[in-house]
């Protein structure tokens, strides 16, 4: 056989194997493109401002070649404490991807409404600094008034008494707990900082039923307002009877 007859026979096989290696890299191709990979989608419809909790995520079994930019891959490394507590910027349909650009981190600027338990109201309670700082949200605290009691002798007389127990502490400042991440943390202290400088009060934003904001807005305009902290877990609620000073020597 010539040289001549040889190369047709060599363009035919060369011709081959490009085929084989362009189909076996497209088949490649497709195979990782068909690869599944667990992602976080919506458990339900969530409307915009909707702070994330984890009964909002389910996660979904999605090929590849589906997955949205900055969608939260679990099989990737990404875990769903890292969407808890966030914030939606947008309204995100059940099913669909949740992304990184589709939320936000829980800041003064999104509200304390988002905080705040159906049926409840946020109060704004102006604290001294001092008081403030040993005070985190999600604590639990009671409120007390003292005032002047009017005796039926024409006398006044200091008097105490706790008017709400078992209170959930919203924010602190602008500090409003979980889902900050560490930018807005550190926006949130020099804030602080900055209002501390100006002012040696702050605010406890705190979750309270219909009647008490009534009860608290009374206790403000009538006497001293004081802050007391419970133990974590201690949800008792007792009756404590009026002190006033003079009982402090019987």
């Amino acid at each position: 056989m010539n040289r001549r007859s040889l190369f047709p026979l060599v363009i035919a096989v060369m011709a081959a194997l490009i085929y084989f290696f362009v189909l076996n890299l497209a088949q490649g191709n497709l195979a990782k493109s068909q690869k599944m990979e667990t992602v976080a989608v919506a458990g339900l419809d969530l409307p915009e401002g909707t702070q994330l909790k984890r009964t909002h995520i389910r996660t979904a079994e999605i090929p590849l070649s589906y997955i949205q930019k900055d969608a939260y891959v679990l099989s990737k490394g990404a875990n769903l404490s890292d969407i808890e507590n966030l914030v939606t910027r947008v309204s995100i349909a059940k099913g669909n991807q949740i992304t990184k650009p589709s939320l936000s981190s829980l800041s003064p600027e999104m509200g304390i409404s988002l905080k705040v338990q159906p049926g409840n109201r946020a109060y704004i309670l102006e604290v001294k600094n001092q008081v403030a700082k040993m005070i985190k949200p999600g604590d639990k605290v009671d409120i007390l008034i003292t005032f002047d009691a009017q005796l039926k002798n024409s006398n006044k007389e200091k008097m105490s008494v706790i008017i709400l127990q078992n209170i959930l502490v919203l924010g602190v400042g602008s500090n409003l707990g979980q889902g900050l991440d560490s930018a807005a943390k550190n926006k949130n202290k020099e804030d602080e900082q900055n209002s501390a400088a100006f002012s040696d009060m702050s605010t406890l934003s705190l979750s309270l039923g219909l009647e008490a904001p009534q009860y608290l807005a009374l206790a403000e305009e009538e006497g001293e307002i004081t802050v007391v902290v419970r133990a974590p877990g201690d949800m008792n609620e007792n009756s404590v009877p009026i002190t006033s000073f003079s009982s402090l020597f019987n």
